[in-house]
């Protein structure tokens, strides 16, 4: 069986939230307002996974409260909610 879209851009901020660099966060804080919850939550967990580890809290803080303000799916929201929890351990000026 081959990966479905929603799959394969699930993977791909999965893949990027673990090791991309600091030119992935374009991507993924597009991914944000992705048609699909499930990408879009993945994308959340991606965008404060990449900005803890290249020290860009304050770059990915603004995409992820802005998406969250529109987001209405309540499991994706949730990602939201927890993305925003994981940058502010993160201090980077």
């Amino acid at each position: 069986m081959r990966a479905k879209r929603d799959g394969l851009l699930r993977n791909a901020c999965v893949a990027l939230g673990n090791v991309g660099t600091p030119g992935d966060l374009d991507a993924l804080t597009g991914a944000l307002t992705d048609r699909s919850p499930t990408v879009r939550g993945h994308a959340a967990w991606a965008v404060a996974a990449l900005a803890n580890r290249h020290g860009l809290t304050t770059i990915a803080r603004t995409p992820l409260e802005n998406a969250l303000v529109l987001e209405h799916d309540s499991a994706a929201r949730e990602e939201f909610v927890l993305a925003l929890a994981e940058l502010r351990r993160d201090t980077d000026g």
